[in-house]
């Protein structure tokens, strides 16, 4: 038995949020330990759906792509979430937005959480990240730390953001200001091999023990990003597929949201051509 169903980057995004609020690690952390949750869309939905509470997904962005360009939202964006216990600690608005990141990552170790969604992710299971900020952003505050503690790294990212091969596209991408043309902000880029990677296959089997298969991309009217996808299982794991489906069908993309490119410091070419 079989389902075909094609979802929007946005439906997809309540998809991955869903089943990262019920992963092991997170229920674990939630328990009786730290949760980092750092900026991005998909991270918004995850927020969602385990505290139970409603937020303008669209601020908490940092770097964006949007409107055709790589571009940084405004300054004015909600601050990565952080939960100790199962419960939210609230944001200290008087403490520069890395250093407290930079506090955070510091109480963390083994049996905590960090989460953040990838520009790209592979086959091979690896994932990439556009570096718009100089000193690397949310991402290159957060790994080293991570990285050597044990701090578990999981990454809800949609199949929309499949590349071909990650390292061969941090093997090509350049530093900030070294393209000759750079149509949006100009990007580094980091890898990362050894993430935990949650996307629409793997959400669809941890909710309901369906085999899922990427089967098409893409689209037109509001589905550009979407991916098709053909799901496998028992007729009772497809009737609670398609009831899952169904109350995640019509969710309203992200709005854009960016900074002013008369705020912007980095003069593209497009803007400026």
């Amino acid at each position: 038995m079989s389902i075909l169903v094609t979802l929007t980057p946005a439906e997809s995004k309540r998809l991955i949020g869903k089943a990262l609020s019920v992963h092991p690690l997170v229920k674990s952390a939630m328990e009786h330990g730290r949760i980092l949750i750092s900026n991005g869309t998909t991270t918004g939905y995850f927020v969602e759906e385990l505290l139970g509470e409603k937020m303008d997904i669209a601020r908490f962005a940092c770097g964006v792509v949007t409107g055709g360009v790589q571009c940084m939202s405004p300054n004015d964006r909600i601050r990565s979430v952080y939960i100790r216990n199962g419960r939210k600690v609230e944001n200290d608005e008087n403490t520069e937005v890395y250093a407290e990141l930079q506090a955070w990552v510091d109480e963390m170790g083994p049996g905590d959480v960090y989460v953040k969604g990838a520009n790209a992710i592979d086959a091979e299971g690896n994932a990439g990240w556009l570096l718009a900020n100089p000193k690397g952003g949310n991402i290159l505050t957060a790994l080293p730390a991570i990285t050597a503690r044990g701090v578990r790294f999981l990454v809800p990212t949609g199949l929309e953001k499949l590349v071909a091969s990650v390292p061969e596209a941090g093997r090509h991408m350049k530093g900030i200001k070294e393209y000759d043309y750079t149509f949006g902000l100009g990007c580094g880029y980091v890898t990362v091999t050894n993430a935990v990677i949650i996307h629409e296959i793997t959400a669809l089997e941890m909710l309901t023990g369906t085999k899922a298969f990427h089967a098409a991309s893409g689209g037109v009217g509001g589905s550009e990003g979407a991916v098709t996808l053909v799901i496998e299982g028992t007729a009772e794991q497809l009737e609670q597929t398609a009831e899952l489906l169904k109350s995640i069908k019509g969710e309203p993309a992200v709005r854009q949201w960016k900074q002013s490119c008369g705020d912007c410091s980095f003069r593209c070419w497009y803007v400026n051509s």
